[in-house]
């Protein structure tokens, strides 16, 4: 079977739900910015994969093997832990951004979406090109809406990754978790909290409160939220420095670099001051 015939075959179909909308042109170019693609068979990156297929273990471990060498990553572990960090940013940048800023959710499933995974000097070239380009709109349940449209991004994408990534690699699934958990955070502090209109604050806020918080956990479908634990306080590491929410585990980052790079909020540089 062609790459096109696996992608074709795993495509979701469009819903006919009567609230739902569509992105506008200026909404589609910033979330574009964030990685989010129209899928177009002519147009999508000859190093594809229906993302969907990555939970076949066969398939990932084909895909995390063609990746490993152009990531430079010394085995299947540190390139699991690397690929998860790129997918849950192309999953939650634009989901989180469209739902919070928009009042609009886009549909992340893994079936209705596409994994690129070209790299130039190890650094991705990839998007996320999505089957379904239509959106759900909030109406006057917000709060059932929230918890779908993340239910999508996470039960229904992320959380099968993790698993399947857990059980080919071995890698530990608590790396993988704070992987998702940073990018969640970096969205939310980095690109949508400075930015926002002001009275649209409060609602944004909310949002994240409501994906850190220890209940909720249904839309991850585990039995304990995966990320909150994660949510501690930012602290300064140096003066003069911003404060960095320093990590609990080591996403493996400086591992496949040469000479070793370590991520900002690593764990390891508390260990190498202390030291």
């Amino acid at each position: 079977m062609s790459q096109k015939a696996k992608v074709e075959r795993y495509r979701e179909p469009m819903s006919s739900a009567s609230n739902n909308g569509t992105l506008s042109d200026i909404e589609w170019e910033t979330l574009t910015q964030l990685g989010l693609k129209k899928y177009r068979s002519e147009s999508v990156h000859p190093l594809h994969i229906s993302s969907r297929l990555l939970l076949d273990k066969k398939e990932c471990l084909s895909i995390l093997n063609a990746i490993m060498p152009e990531l430079g990553a010394p085995d299947l572990k540190v390139t699991a832990s690397l690929v998860i960090k790129r997918m849950a940013f192309l999953v939650l940048a634009p989901t989180l951004y469209a739902m919070s800023v928009y009042n609009k959710g886009l549909n992340l499933t893994i079936d209705n979406s596409v994994f690129e995974y070209p790299l130039n000097e190890r650094i991705w070239q990839n998007g996320m090109p999505i089957f379904d380009t239509q959106v759900s709109l909030a109406l006057d349940e917000r709060a059932p809406w929230r918890e779908g449209v993340l239910r999508q991004a996470f039960s229904e994408h992320l959380t099968p990754l993790v698993n399947v990534f857990n059980e080919v690699t071995g890698v530990s699934k608590r790396v993988l978790w704070e992987n998702v958990a940073v990018r969640i955070f970096s969205v939310y502090e980095r690109r949508i909290l400075p930015n926002v209109a002001n009275e649209l604050k409060a609602v944004v806020e909310d949002d994240l409160r409501f994906i850190v918080n220890a209940q909720t956990h249904g839309i991850f479908s585990v039995e304990e939220n995966p990320v909150t634990r994660f949510y501690g306080k930012r602290k300064p590491l140096a003066e003069p420095a911003d404060p960095v929410r320093m990590r609990r585990t080591c996403c493996y980052y400086y591992k496949a670099t040469s000479p070793e790079v370590y991520c900002s909020n690593c764990p390891l540089l508390l260990k190498k001051k202390h030291s």
